[in-house]
């Protein structure tokens, strides 16, 4: 219609009225029409919708409320305003009924079978109600408060409870429900820990649109409308992504093959604008490329769709989900589904994860119902504004039986046979800060009520009117139980409950409240963990047997050969044969002596792929042998080659590569310095390759530099590009420096030297800040004392066993989630 005619539902009650009051014939018309009216929920009705209420009503009128249960005041509900109008019905001969006996109320503290009082005063009744309930509880107690130490403990309790309700007492988890005051990171809590005891949960108060499940999902769809720009984030994302099946240094090494590939000399793309052209235009010409396809390919299903004319939100997202696979060529759907049928905690995430895809679509389908012309754009847009997620019916319809998070309003007038009431803190329940504050509603509100009062005196009536909403909504929560309830509360010294839960609290003396323990959780996984600890106690010989009967019910865990660390070790044989030669490396040798473990594990692949520090070391030593083979290279010469060759060391654009760039130059300089500064000693080799044997020790290096005095002994110079510097003291018993000297001793180099005679070694720190280069020196070695400790090394190197050591490199080690003295590796059965 037109615009000017829009109105609002409130403004319509008021034209309503209006038209009403002006014609009495259509009045009386709707009047004899509906002869009988019946009202539920009177009190959360407005004045407006009184008085509509009156205009159209007979003789024949009936009315129930409670005002104690107002949730609505938010939206005009005026339960304060109750007392005058039942009073006016009762003055035109109305008949009141008080109904004394609750079906369904607030459990108490009480002995299962008994009557009993309430105790918590209800917003505006000083009656009395009392409430009978079935001698088979849901729970041990009918009525249960709880202080926990943390959000997380509060949802591990209350998970705890409901899944002893569903086992032991046959409560479906469809009669379970958690009341919250608002949602936010309680409700996320909650659903982590009902995951974790595979509790189906529905009331999912997470966006749509952040569902981490479904987000890559959103993310390509919006790059295909074109409402999402294809930046290095967004293919990092998608990459990432399951249908990508990249992880951090798979990118890494596509950029890197992308940078390489480039066969056009005039082609100056840098690694991010190859990496967009590879899934936006398909310009993919590398080997492992398998992940760049996929997302590509699924961009063009995506893509292919919306040059449809009446292209709809589900069917760009079916072109997607029906085309998206994972690493293993496997559809994405069809391996959600396998992984959801195995069961377990995976099997219940993949379930979640269907759930969410399958609310996904019915949100579209939806969406197209209401808005039947609009682009699928417009769907995705009003996905990114979604806070809540409005619907569940979905999920419900898909799993029935689940346990529902929810806030007050919503389980208005619902109710189930187990109820938790989380969160009772100070300054959250009850949130008794001001709504409106900018434009004052509650006042203009309280004005309208009471009159022309005082500012003061309308702040105060409506502060404390605020009170009796939050005391209401309290009551709604506490009455939705028809079996057992649940209160919690946090007590920490941050976050203490608030006054409500203190009323409700049963667990004892308020100066010194006692912290709920939260028991063992009732899955499979902590049963088994459990049993295992008491293995070595006094009950061992229970836990063995109940061990013994899980194993042989088929409970995988509880079979002592899936145990990690049960098993004997899968092979004592050496590493290196005792008849073959043991290869080391200089820089392993050392790293050998600081932990056998570490040097071990990234020799086998323990490692991290090529840093930009690696390799820019590995291009500063290469600097420094062409300043050696070209002498008539100015230092100008090497920054240009260096600047030139930036894209190849550090493919990132952006401050950090810059920054890079310019450390990178001053190290140069410092290199530079050096050279310059070496006048003594002549240079007689760069990156000079020597093989010697020790023993069984193979040990093969290259060294930096070699130079000779003046009486005709060599001199090893290694050149370090890292931060880190050792002490002088260190420097003298540093074994890479040994080896170098000790090749030149055994004659081991390629190009061979004119002496076999030492006098020494040094380290060059280029990357050290400061205008004179740092160096450490290390004196002539002492070759038997040398060859003895290469090949005691190279013995722990090839046997069968190795030592993990603390020292100071510890914190930084890339291996230490496989390391037996940390904690991030120590075994379960230690």
């Amino acid at each position: 219609g037109d615009a000017k005619m829009r109105i609002d539902p409130s403004e319509l009650i008021n034209v309503a009225i209006a038209y009403l009051q002006k014609n009495e014939k259509l009045r009386a018309q709707l009047q004899a029409r509906f002869a009988t009216i019946m009202v539920d929920e009177f009190q959360e009705s407005d004045p407006a919708q009184r008085k509509l209420l009156d205009l159209l009503s007979g003789p024949d009128l009936v009315i129930a409320y409670d005002a104690d249960s107002t949730v609505g005041r938010f939206r005009g509900a005026d339960p304060d305003g109750l007392k005058q109008v039942v009073g006016s019905y009762l003055e035109k001969g109305a008949t009141q009924i008080l109904l004394q006996n609750s079906y369904r109320c607030r459990p108490e503290i009480f002995e299962i079978g008994q009557k009993v009082t309430s105790q918590f005063r209800a917003p505006s009744a000083t009656r009395s109600r009392t409430c009978t309930y079935s001698a088979k509880p849901a729970l041990d107690n009918a009525f249960t408060t709880a202080r926990l130490n943390s959000q997380s403990e509060e949802a591990q309790y209350i998970a705890y409870l409901f899944k002893r309700a569903h086992l032991m007492h046959d409560i479906p988890y469809s009669q379970m429900a958690v009341i919250l005051r608002s949602a936010g990171t309680q409700a996320s809590a909650l659903r982590r820990a009902f995951a974790q005891v595979s509790i189906p949960v529905a009331g999912d108060l997470e966006a749509l649109f952040t569902n981490p499940a479904i987000a890559p999902f959103i993310l390509i769809a919006r790059v295909a409308s074109g409402d999402q720009p294809l930046n290095l984030d967004t293919c990092e994302r998608l990459l990432l992504a399951e249908f990508g099946g990249s992880d951090s240094i798979s990118l890494r090494r596509i950029r890197t093959a992308l940078l390489a590939a480039r066969n056009d000399e005039t082609d100056t793309r840098g690694g991010t604008q190859l990496l967009i052209d590879a899934i936006d235009k398909g310009e993919i010409n590398i080997e492992e490329s398998s992940a760049l396809t996929r997302v590509h390919e699924l961009l063009l299903a995506a893509r292919k769709v919306l040059t449809k004319k009446d292209a709809r939100p589900e069917d760009l997202l079916w072109a997607i989900w029906d085309n998206a696979k994972t690493s293993d060529n496997e559809k994405l759907s069809t391996s959600w589904r396998n992984i959801a049928l195995r069961g377990g905690n995976r099997g219940a995430a993949a379930d979640r994860d269907l759930d969410a895809m399958i609310q996904l679509f019915d949100s579209a389908q939806r969406f197209s119902e209401r808005f039947p012309y609009s682009k699928p754009s417009a769907f995705l847009d009003e996905l990114s504004r979604e806070s809540i997620v409005g619907d569940i019916i979905t999920a419900q319809g898909v799993r029935p039986d689940v346990v529902e998070i929810l806030t007050v309003h919503s389980a208005k007038g619902r109710q189930w046979e187990v109820v938790a009431v989380a969160g009772l803190q100070e300054g959250v329940w009850p949130n008794l800060r001001q709504r409106s504050s900018l434009l004052g509603s509650e006042r203009l509100v309280e004005r309208e009520r009471h009159g022309d009062l005082a500012r003061l005196e309308l702040d105060l009536i409506a502060a404390g009117a605020l009170a009796e909403d939050e005391r209401r909504l309290l009551h709604v929560a506490v009455t939705r139980a028809r079996q057992a309830l649940i209160v919690t509360a946090v007590q920490r010294e941050d976050d203490e409950p608030s006054a409500y839960f203190e009323e409700l609290d049963n667990t004892g003396d308020l100066d010194t409240p006692v912290i709920t323990k939260v028991p063992r959780p009732l899955t499979t996984s902590a049963l088994v963990a459990t049993l295992r600890q008491n293995l070595s106690g006094e009950a061992s010989d229970t836990a063995a047997a109940i061990l013994k009967t899980l194993s042989q019910s088929q409970i995988t865990s509880a079979d002592s050969a899936h145990w990690t660390g049960s098993l004997p070790i899968s092979s004592t044989e050496t590493v290196v044969a005792a008849e073959d030669l043991v290869p080391v490396s200089p820089s392993g040798a050392e790293n050998f002596t600081e932990c056998g473990v570490k040097w071990f594990l990234e020799r086998s692949g323990g490692t991290n792929g090529d840093s930009t520090a690696q390799i820019l070391g590995s291009a500063i030593h290469e600097f420094a042998r062409i300043k050696v083979e070209d002498p008539s290279i100015s230092e100008s010469d090497l920054i240009a080659k260096l600047e030139a060759s930036w894209s190849l060391i550090d493919p990132t654009e952006g401050w950090i590569s810059n920054s890079s760039l310019k450390r990178a130059v001053k190290m140069l300089e410092r290199f530079s310095r050096y050279h310059a500064a070496a006048t003594t000693r002549e240079v007689v080799g760069a990156e000079l390759n020597f093989t010697i044997q020790v023993g069984r020790a193979e040990i093969r290096g290259n060294v930096d530099r070699i130079e000779v005095d003046s009486d005709g002994s060599h001199y090893v110079i290694d050149f370090k590009t890292g931060k880190t510097q050792i002490t002088a003291e260190k420097a003298k018993g540093n074994l890479q420096l040994a080896c170098y000297q000790l090749a030149v001793a055994l004659d081991g180099f390629e190009k061979k030297l004119a002496t076999t005679s030492s006098s020494g070694a040094e380290l060059v720190y280029l990357a050290k800040d400061s205008v004179k280069v740092t160096t450490r020196q290390q004196y002539k070695i002492d070759e038997v004392e040398v060859k003895a400790k290469i090949e005691e090394i190279a013995e722990g190197m090839g046997a069968e066993t190795f030592q993990a050591r603390i020292n100071t490199m510890c914190e930084n080690c890339v291996v230490k989630a496989c390391c037996p003295i940390q904690s991030q590796g120590r075994t379960v059965i230690e």
